[in-house]
């Protein structure tokens, strides 16, 4: 356990977090033993601990009270604060995030985990305090809480909470006021000597950030007791209770860790939960004895015949944060295959893991792997999906869940992929389970392969089988992937040894071949990283998916070369476009580490047309590719100067020329590994600008970049600015800068200013920017501020402050704003500011906007 600050050291720690003095705070804490507040206790050793309850008496003093002297009249005012009816409409203070979502998504929003219902602030700040100092309920606390206002000026705190209304996700202000017979402080009574100061009387604004780092200085008491459980959701509290269970196994505090992850796992899937709509429920689809949900994914124009991927989602997570996580269905959408995600429930384990290590639940036509079986046979009824072609995979117990699933239908998959999974039958019971993931369990290659064949009757043929892990992962040891290994070697009859070598994306790669040659086993350390699947998030054929908790960043798409290892991407994918700029990809860059049949058959095309047609194709094919990702990936290009015109890299472009005519050596065309050290496509494109080529191309971003007005730059409004050499700017350079007011100069009612400009999108757009906010409006609970963006009239991203204040001190990005509704036409973008004030006070909206970029477009719009 961390060492926690006793209580004559915390508020020291606390002057610092809020930026107080020392000595103030240690003159309140004297004042809180000598007026009886708290009890007395030595300074140094032997100190009491500066518990929760300490903590939020020593906080509401520090915040409430404008001078030391009413410190404990402060205290014992506002603690005894009650709540007020909280009503998500009408005129209760919040900020809306974003436009809302459809109907049926806005119907099955995520009910709140944290529960205060009833209790006066002081409780209820104790009690944030306290889930703060969990490690298990720490993650909902920053996912829930937006942070706490107490306002100096009258006897009024609230907590400020994330929440869902109408389908948008809002912060949402809870307020706390006097009883009806209590008397405010001394010093805001008249009667009682009080005296207005403007000067002192302001709101104290408290981000959850600092809550949670005070929350972390406190101790819960010697038992764990935690009142506060009994305010959570049935999930947490499981969580909880399993976690004090832990605690008594050798391997407590890892089990203790991985649950304070999977706390922040689940924080993350419920919100993707109260979003995603991509994936599409399926009831009726046999006994299911496991009690699972089915959900589905068709891309548009699945052909007849198409492969099936069956995905299982990891402990904590679901079938849609899974998806969005991995990119899966991105990929359904370039190749055209079906995806069948089962979705574990919490009432069957109460963090939502499968149920790899029960015995009623890893056995043939038993419990969860006969309730999934069920659900492929209504896959292959329904969709008429290729029966001969469906493959599982998953991570974490979805991993070892399809380990289950090879070894009990080995005849229906052919292939699996385990990621940070364990072997089949390592474990037979929870304790086993616990011990399996932290220690691994060794046995002998013939052992572990009998315990598949003793699975079903099927004598083979035996699935394909690829392995990921990562060599950090103190969730899941990395043995077990050895040991799978070992497994299925043994099923296929193969050595030990493998039967290649390599490195891809720098990641050691093991491959071991059939008799003819075949690749019946792959393996993939990747090296640094912790607990879940490997990605390369971004726009590229290559890559897909969304890093978050389990889903690691680390420059190589687990899905992508799953699928190409399961051939998936050998055959013509549903869409042209994606095949075309796949091909370019592999001609252009990959060469050397692809393997999948797709790459050899561009490679053979390119050597058969001949250095001139092959040069050609590749020209043509590398210019699509990066005239679609010419913003996202050149922007930081073209900020320090560089001329690539349009954002098109032309150097790339003769380069992959070159190299599909097998005239230049592929490879990361770094300039100084040239043949005997000349730069050949350097010299054709400064021939191409010194004869003019590219030079009226080259110039157009920077002659937009002197001019200082915002027409010249492509839009049109008022209101706005474009802010040259601005220091304040997200790389330095130009940006956008809107402002709108009201209630000042005598003017009050809604105010707008917007600016505008056309862009002509293609089949996939795609919108991303990134913006700093200052949305005043807490004059009443009337008056509002706002940012919007919008598309043909349409909001597509908004930001709008009702009755409060919003301010984001830092750059924030938006990014994946999905523009597919106007795909194809030639649009107006729009971006808006807005205040509104009914009295004689001012409420104003600020933003400042950069790096505005719609993928896919051709007409890029770019500050």
């Amino acid at each position: 356990m961390l060492a926690r600050p006793a209580r004559y050291e915390f508020s020291e720690r606390l002057a610092d977090i809020l930026g107080e003095s020392r000595r103030d705070l240690r003159f309140r804490v004297t004042l809180m033993v000598s007026s009886g507040l708290v009890p007395a206790g030595p300074r140094g050793r032997g100190s009491p601990p500066a518990t929760p309850q300490y903590a939020a008496h020593l906080l509401i003093g520090a915040m409430a009270a404008p001078q030391q002297a009413q410190t404990i009249e402060a205290i014992r005012c506002y603690e005894d604060l009650r709540p007020a009816a909280v009503v998500p409409a009408g005129n209760t203070p919040r900020v809306l995030f974003g436009p809302a979502v459809a109907a049926a998504a806005a119907d099955a929003q995520p009910e709140s985990a944290i529960r205060l219902d009833g209790l006066r602030f002081g409780e209820a700040l104790a009690r944030l305090l306290e889930l703060a100092c969990a490690n298990e309920t720490r993650a909902i606390v920053a996912g829930e809480l937006f942070g706490v206002c107490v306002n100096r000026g009258c006897p009024v705190a609230s907590l400020q909470f994330s929440a869902w209304w109408q389908g948008r996700r809002a912060v949402f202000s809870h307020t706390y006021g006097l009883a009806p017979d209590a008397l405010p402080p001394a010093w805001l009574d008249p009667e009682r000597g009080g005296v207005v100061d403007p000067g002192l009387f302001h709101a104290v604004f408290l981000p959850v950030r600092k809550l949670i780092e005070i929350g972390c200085l406190t101790t819960l008491s010697d038992d764990r007791s935690r009142p506060m459980l009994n305010k959570l959701g049935h999930k947490m509290a499981a969580i909880a209770n399993m976690a004090k269970l832990a605690a008594k196994t050798p391997h407590g505090s890892r089990w203790e860790k991985l649950l304070s992850t999977l706390a922040s796992v689940q924080a993350w899937s419920e919100q993707v939960d109260s979003q995603e709509n991509r994936l599409v429920e399926v009831t009726g689809f046999g006994a299911n004895p496991g009690e699972l949900r089915m959900y589905t994914y068709l891309p548009e124009g699945l052909p007849a015949d198409a492969p099936l991927v069956v995905v299982l989602h990891g402990c904590t997570q679901s079938a849609a944060s899974y998806n969005k996580g991995s990119g899966w269905s991105t990929l359904a959408d370039r190749y055209g295959f079906a995806l069948l995600f089962p979705q574990q429930q919490w009432n069957n384990n109460p963090l939502r893991c499968f149920n790899w290590f029960r015995p009623e639940d890893n056995e043939r036509e038993r419990g969860e792997p006969l309730s999934i079986r069920q659900m492929v046979g209504k896959m292959v009824a329904d969709h008429a999906v290729d029966p001969n072609r469906v493959y599982v995979t998953g991570t974490s117990s979805g991993g070892a869940m399809t380990a289950v699933m090879l070894a009990s239908y080995p005849e229906v998959f052919a292939g699996g992929a385990v990621i940070a999974g364990v072997p089949y039958r390592s474990a037979k019971g929870l304790q086993e389970g616990l011990e399996t993931i932290f220690q691994g369990r060794s046995r002998s290659p013939k052992e572990w392969g009998e315990l598949v064949r003793a699975a079903s009757p099927h004598q083979g043929p035996w699935p394909r089988v690829s392995v990921w892990h990562g060599d950090a992962d103190t969730a899941v040891k990395p043995v077990n992937a050895e040991e799978i290994i070992k497994q299925w070697a043994d099923v296929h009859g193969l050595d030990l040894q493998p039967t290649i070598e390599m490195r891809v994306a720098g990641y050691p790669r093991r491959v071991w071949q059939g008799p003819d040659g075949e690749e019946l086993i792959e393996s993939y350390t990747i090296t640094g990283m912790s607990h879940g699947a490997a990605l390369d998030p971004g726009a590229e054929p290559h890559q897909c998916g969304t890093a978050a908790p389990f889903f690691n960043a680390v420059g190589i798409s687990s899905t992508h070369r799953i699928a190409d290892f399961w051939g998936l991407l050998a055959g013509r994918p549903a869409r042209s476009e994606s095949f075309a700029a796949d091909a370019s990809a592999r001609t252009a860059g990959t060469a050397q580490t692809e393997r999948g049949a797709a790459a050899h058959a561009t490679a053979d095309t390119a050597r058969a047309a001949g250095p001139i047609e092959a040069g050609e194709q590749a020209f043509r094919e590398e210019s699509a590719r990066q005239a679609e990702q010419a913003h996202a990936a050149g922007s930081d290009d073209q900020r320090r100067g560089g001329s690539s015109p349009l954002g098109l890299d032309v150097h790339g472009i003769i380069s992959a020329s070159l190299q599909a005519a097998g005239l230049l050596k592929a490879g990361n065309r770094p300039r100084s590994t040239a043949p005997l050290g000349i730069d050949v496509p350097g010299i054709i494109s400064t021939a191409l600008e010194a004869a003019g080529v590219l030079k009226g191309l080259g110039q157009r971003p920077a002659s937009a970049a002197r001019d200082g007005t915002l027409h010249n730059a492509g839009w049109e409004g008022a209101g706005w600015d474009l802010l040259h050499d601005d220091p304040r700017a997200f790389r330095g350079g130009s940006m956008l800068y809107g402002h709108a007011s009201s209630g000042d100069s005598g003017a009050v009612g809604a105010r707008a200013q917007s600016i505008s400009r056309r862009i002509a999108l293609g089949p996939r757009p795609g919108l991303s920017y990134v913006r700093r906010l200052d949305l005043s409006a807490a004059v009443n609970d009337y008056t509002s501020a706002s940012f919007r963006v919008l598309v043909d009239g349409i909001v597509v991203d908004e930001v709008t402050a009702i009755g409060m204040v919003h301010q984001e001190n830092e750059w924030l990005r938006q990014s994946a704003v999905d523009l597919a509704r106007f795909a194809n036409r030639t649009v107006t973008l729009t971006l808006e500011v807005a205040a509104y004030s009914n009295i004689y006070s001012t409420v104003y909206a600020k933003a400042w906007v950069d790096q505005v970029t719609v993928s896919n477009a051709v007409d890029v719009a770019h500050c």
